[in-house]
């Protein structure tokens, strides 16, 4: 796999280079190129140099390219499933499922709907005066934008940010985890071969300093950002020295509630895959589950057999279902949280050690139960193969517990009575809340991707995520033949009297005194000079009182 990086659709080599490492055997991946502050300014220069041409693209050149994207993709599928799975430690059919097909529905999304999400569109004015003027927005793409994306979906994150960013005009600088370098740089590769013209998208991985520089850069108009609270807060430090608009998703920890009406066999085979997919290393795992006592010992225990039926293994072997974490440091933090929920008093059901007998690094899928949220397992973002469960009384505390917390990406609720998963999704503080499903909505391009309180500002997909990277343009034309405006100058010594009645006829809630200020009205345009902008505007008040 080639490790330079791509500036204006052309491979750049750099003297400083970094190894990637396979999580499971610790073995090279292959070698990056790291780009210099000169290389940076030479991506962000290219982007700037395609804007013009590529944000006034038709829609159905642009849609061309993603359809080749596409076919790129698909015929490539088993080479991006085995990089993720040899650089990042996804098992090699997960790969495929989440990674794969959700790049292949994102780029369906865009290539069918990007003119339908930025076309223009009408409004209707709400002041009366101003009806006869003809008003829209339109949406225009604001200019180079900056992706930062993380290590744990190394291909399927970055590829909707970029797909986002391009679909709506922008051109794009993207700077990869130096976790997963190689991933990203696929990325570019496909686009490139796709057709998409030099300089839309460039691809430097760099180290932190040189990562800082460029946001510093005042080129950039929007910065896309996936990862560490603590991160996300220094970039929106260094952001506001030009004003940048920043996006931001800044991880969970995420509520599952499972009521006692609960399918207890959905609900324990939903948990189990939504807290140890990806080896637990998701925004949107579940990282705390909360059951009701009636059902808890029957749900525990499928939970724990589900459990101990998990293959762990080297990602690219059949047959494996959770494979390594992917970064030394995010182990240890699993660890630290495992402990001390242990020594609070917080029970080991199954797991909780590393897995020794393999080189990398690989966690126990691990079983909690006893706990409560004095513990960091239950407060703070764990990001590993836990799953902590918790046991509430009524729906009420649940959704309590669910809301203590720091975060709010996304949450779910199970249970068969629609009522109640309406009371509680409604109650629940997050960005997404789904019922009797959990950890799907990433996968669906349509839908939104963000949160509330620390998980960040802002939001991703669909839509709504389009409009982070557009502004939001008001236009109005007015041709009407009118020389002057009622409220302009000169104001007439009887324009505050028609002022006060106009308003209890525009905005009265009951129709009698409309009616009565309106013949109030009528009577003073008699005294009023004939053609002035307030007669015209009295003689046509019975017209729009009809309207």
């Amino acid at each position: 796999m080639d490790g330079r990086l791509i500036i204006e659709n052309k491979r750049v080599e750099t003297q400083d280079k970094i190894e990637s490492l396979n999580p499971a055997t610790l073995n090279p991946v292959g070698e990056i190129c790291l780009a210099s502050v000169k290389e940076c300014r030479q991506a962000i220069q290219a982007a700037e140099k395609a804007f013009p041409s590529w944000k006034e693209l038709p829609h159905r050149d642009k849609k061309k390219i993603f359809n080749r994207a596409k076919e790129i993709l698909l015929q490539r599928k088993s080479e991006v499933a085995g990089l993720v799975a040899a650089e990042k430690g996804t098992p090699f059919p997960e790969s495929l499922s989440i990674e794969v097909q959700g790049s292949l529905e994102a780029l369906d999304y865009y290539g069918r709907n990007l003119k339908k999400v930025c076309q223009p569109k009408k409004m209707k004015h709400q002041v009366i005066l101003f009806s006869h003027k003809k008003s829209h927005f339109r949406f225009q793409p604001l200019g180079v934008t900056l992706i930062i994306s993380p290590w744990n979906f190394p291909f399927l994150i970055p590829f909707c940010d970029i797909l986002s960013a391009i679909s709506s005009g922008n051109t794009v600088v993207f700077r990869p985890s130096t976790s997963t370098p190689l991933t990203g740089l696929l990325i570019g590769d496909i686009l490139i071969q796709a057709g998409l013209p030099p300089g839309v998208v460039n691809i430097v991985s760099c180290r932190v300093p040189q990562a800082e520089e460029m946001i510093l850069s005042p080129e950039f108009q929007t910065i896309l950002f996936t990862g560490s609270v603590a991160t996300g807060k220094r970039i929106t430090e260094l952001a506001s020295r030009n004003l940048t608009h920043v996006v931001l998703e800044l991880g969970g920890k995420d509520p599952m509630i499972v009521l006692k009406d609960a399918d207890l066999e959905r609900a324990s085979r939903g948990a189990v895959w939504a807290a140890f997919m990806n080896t637990g290393q998701s925004c949107g795992s579940v990282e705390r589950l909360y059951v009701a006592r009636e059902i808890a010992d029957d749900f525990i225990e499928r939970v724990l057999r589900q459990v101990r039926e998990l293959k762990v293994g080297n990602p690219e072997d059949p047959g494996v279902d959770i494979g390594p974490m992917t970064i030394l440091s995010q182990l240890k933090v699993v660890e630290e949280h495992v402990e001390d929920a242990v020594e609070k008093g917080a029970q080991v059901l199954y797991g909780g050690t590393r897995i020794k007998e393999f080189p990398g690094y690989f966690f126990h899928p691990t079983l909690l139960s006893g706990v409560d949220h004095s513990m960091k397992i239950m407060r703070e973002e764990t990001f590993g193969p836990v799953l902590p469960i918790m046991i509430f009384s009524e729906p009420e505390e649940a959704v309590s517990l669910a809301n203590d917390s720091q975060y709010g990406l996304t949450a779910s609720v199970w249970t068969r009575n629609k009522k109640m998963a309406a009371w509680m999704a409604e109650r629940i503080e997050a960005g997404t809340v789904t019922v009797n499903d959990h950890m799907f909505s990433f996968a669906e391009p349509g839908a939104i991707w963000g949160g509330i309180k620390q998980t960040g500002r802002g939001y991703s997909h669909g839509p709504y995520g389009i409009q982070e990277m557009v502004n939001i343009k008001f236009i109005s034309h007015d041709f009407s033949r009118k020389k002057t405006q009622t409220w302009w100058y000169p104001y007439s010594t009887d324009f505050p009297k028609l002022l006060e009645k106009s308003l209890v006829f525009f905005h009265h809630h009951r129709r009698r005194k409309k009616i009565k200020s309106l013949f109030s009205l009528l009577r003073y345009s008699s005294t009023i000079q004939a053609g002035s902008p307030i007669f015209n505007f009295i003689k046509n008040l019975p017209k729009i009182f009809r309207k």
